[in-house]
């Protein structure tokens, strides 16, 4: 039986997804299989690879005779997956099959839960590395029980936001049990995905819906980085604006929200404030006292910046946005500081159960081979299930 689905949608970046696929089909285990959905303008690659790689655990998706956008390449892969549970990943990621047994462990504690989430880590691939990088992989192993309503809070109150809301349960990095899934796709309109910004619209999706929520603090999966993702973006204006360039004209559906004035040009905060006001709207959902948190948010994504200018300009944006919103008054919650010192050292250490240490630790090539070497530091999945019973 196949516990578990692990969606990879791809376009025009063969290269990783074949990367993570051939890391994990290395697993000894049977109960997983992996979807690859291509959208590429030329379906060879990826086709050739599955083709030699011959492993029934690989299932490739094809693309179709016109470019799909984001959200139509994520919804064509629920229904040609197998799964009980179902868990996606960008094609520069890296997901540990071994989640699997996490899975087991947790069901069989916890039977009605339906999503579950685990730690950051977090890869920039090599040739989007000219610098050093610091990264940081949280040290706990407990699986902990979340409170439903506080992760209401954060998703839709902003609350101890950093420049996105601290929520992490939904099929993005994350594992969503199939029957919530369908559940989702007949609540909301039939469709699994419904907001071009498809990862966070699932979160809301999945928050709603979701009877019980399970946090693993060790990490089961690398968030990566290649030149060609949306991620680098965040750090050069010009690749941003090439990106969204693109993004819009390849994407179906609204992607900006009523009376919500933020280009999603500005920044993160913006982008998914317009994935939950877009969902709000749909659902007739009307709540008061979140807009202070997430002016603050947008704050923090000022702060995020790597250098001076782009700072004034994300700060210039938000301030004219957050004024024709609320008025002139609510800029009072509106004080980003920059803090970026180029002039000293980078923290290595640890702090807050937080391990901070160079990114080129290993020589790491790939989100696989960088998750290859924190797995040997990090408590061993396959050893949750006893430390449990103790």
């Amino acid at each position: 039986m196949t516990l578990l689905s692990i969606c990879i949608p791809t376009r025009n970046r063969q290269i990783y997804a074949m990367s993570a696929v051939r890391a994990m089909v290395g697993s000894p285990r049977r109960d997983f299989e992996i979807v690859l959905a291509d959208n590429s303008d030329d379906a060879a690659p990826l086709a050739d690879f599955v083709a030699d790689l011959a492993d029934p655990r690989v299932k490739l998706l094809s693309p179709g005779p016109a470019v799909l956008s984001m959200r139509a390449n994520w919804e064509r892969i629920v229904d040609q997956t197998s799964g009980e549970w179902l868990t996606y990943i960008g094609d520069d990621d890296y997901l540990d099959p071994e989640l699997a047994e996490l899975i087991t462990v947790v069901t069989g504690r916890v039977p009605l839960v339906d999503a579950i989430s685990w730690g950051r880590l977090h890869f920039i691939w090599p040739e989007a590395r000219p610098h050093r990088e610091i990264t940081k992989v949280p040290t706990g192993s407990h699986l902990i029980g979340v409170d439903k309503q506080e992760m209401m809070r954060k998703l839709f109150f902003w609350e101890d936001a950093t420049d996105r809301p601290q929520c992490p349960f939904g099929v993005y990095h994350g594992a969503v049990r199939r029957s919530l899934m369908t559940e989702i796709r007949d609540t909301f309109g039939g469709a699994y995905f419904g907001h071009p910004i498809v990862d966070y619209d699932n979160i809301c999706r999945t928050l709603m819906l979701a009877r019980a929520l399970v946090h693993f603090e060790r990490p089961v999966s690398v968030f990566g980085a290649c030149m060609q993702s949306n991620t680098i973006g965040l750090r050069d204006a010009a690749i941003a604006a090439e990106r969204i360039r693109t993004f819009k004209a390849e994407m179906d559906g609204v992607i900006e929200a009523r009376g919500f004035p933020f280009p999603i040009e500005l920044g993160i905060a913006a982008q998914i404030g317009h994935v939950i006001e877009c969902f709000k709207q749909q659902q007739g959902i009307e709540i008061t006292a979140w807009e202070e948190n997430f002016i603050r948010a947008c704050a923090h994504d000022c702060e995020a910046q790597p250098n001076r200018e782009r700072f004034e300009e994300r700060k210039t944006g938000y301030a004219g946005a957050i004024a024709e919103w609320r008025g002139e008054a609510a800029l009072g919650a509106f004080k980003p500081i920059y803090k970026i010192r180029h002039d000293l050292p980078q923290f290595i250490g640890v702090n807050n159960r937080t391990l901070s240490f160079d990114m080129g630790i290993g020589g790491a090539q790939s989100a696989a081979e960088f998750y290859a070497i924190l797995d040997t530091m990090l408590f061993p999945i396959h050893l949750v299930e006893s430390r449990l019973a103790a």
